[in-house]
């Protein structure tokens, strides 16, 4: 009886060691797998770096400042000359002030490029030095993919935003609302259209309040776009969400709105008479006839 027991002990000793590998070798549970970085996700965290900066490793032109970081952070840096141009700046002539800091790379160059009214956009893999207005409408008007097929619109709209590297807010009141399901396919479509489709399918308009793109109900959106100081359409005196404004042409026509260039102003074209009251023309006037001069007669 002895024997049988310390048998079956041994037995119970072998099999609990013998478990133990298979415990330890066995693979977790797989989770769901992440999207890869988008290139402007990577190139944000290269922004978001600490560099030691200092007038002399900066230059004092804008080129050379954009060379130093194209450098430091192994981004692409590309200037808006177009845009720049138009600002009446030169890049090679602008003048930068630059301090002595240990400091990011972001907060570094938002110093050196606000007091010319200049800013930076992420597009892609590569950051966009230009004016301050062109700098979001770029960014609106990027080309993206979407391939969604019945994904609720928070989720669709926070993913792309991130992927983008953009600013963009939910109201709260329209929560409900954003957990609709969504589906939408598109190639080298612009940013802001994909952003309208997807709201649209939820009954929700996007606003555009400053860099930020805030999703609401369509009453607010209406009542947002008609406060000037709260929207803008990056465009000096045309008040707009992410819809611009047209202003009105006499005789009922409009001019489009180009984003970076100047309004051309609208030329009044006088009114044609009425068919009663046709106005000659100056070639068909008869020339006067000269009268004849009549010689005075010799008094003899």
């Amino acid at each position: 009886m002895l024997h049988l027991t310390a048998c079956l002990r041994e037995m119970a000793t072998v099999l609990f060691f013998a478990s133990i590998p298979l415990a330890l070798s066995a693979a977790p549970a797989a989770g769901p797998k992440s999207k890869p970085e988008s290139a402007a996700e990577k190139v944000r965290k290269a922004l978001d770096q600490t560099l030691e900066i200092s007038p002399e490793s900066v230059g004092s032109t804008l080129d050379s400042a954009t060379a130093f970081f194209q450098e430091a952070t192994k981004a692409n840096f590309t200037v808006d000359r177009g845009t720049l141009a138009q600002m009446g700046l030169d890049p090679n002539s602008i003048q930068l002030s630059v301090k002595k800091e240990n400091t990011k790379v972001r907060t570094a160059l938002r110093a050196i490029l606000q007091p010319h009214g200049l800013s930076y956009a992420i597009l892609g893999d590569t950051v966009v030095i230009t004016s301050d207005d062109m700098a979001l409408n770029r960014q609106l008007r990027q080309r993206v993919n979407v391939d969604l097929d019945k994904v609720s619109l928070e989720t669709a709209l926070k993913d792309l935003a991130k992927e983008t590297v953009t600013n963009l807010l939910i109201d709260k009141k329209v929560a409900k609302e954003a957990k609709a399901e969504v589906s939408l396919q598109f190639e080298d479509v612009p940013y802001e259209t994909v952003v309208r489709l997807l709201c649209e399918q939820a009954g929700l308009k996007p606003v555009r309040l400053g860099n930020v793109l805030y999703i609401t109900s369509s009453a607010i959106a209406k009542e947002l776009r008609s406060e000037p100081d709260l929207a803008s359409s990056g465009i000096p005196g045309v008040p707009s969400g992410i819809e611009m404004a047209v202003p009105p042409v006499p005789g009922g026509a409009a001019i489009g709105l180009v984003p970076g260039r100047a309004l051309i102003p609208a030329v009044e074209v006088p009114a044609a008479p009425p068919p009663g009251d046709a106005v000659p023309d100056p070639a068909d006037k008869k020339p006067e006839e000269k009268k004849p001069v009549e010689k005075e007669k010799d008094k003899n």
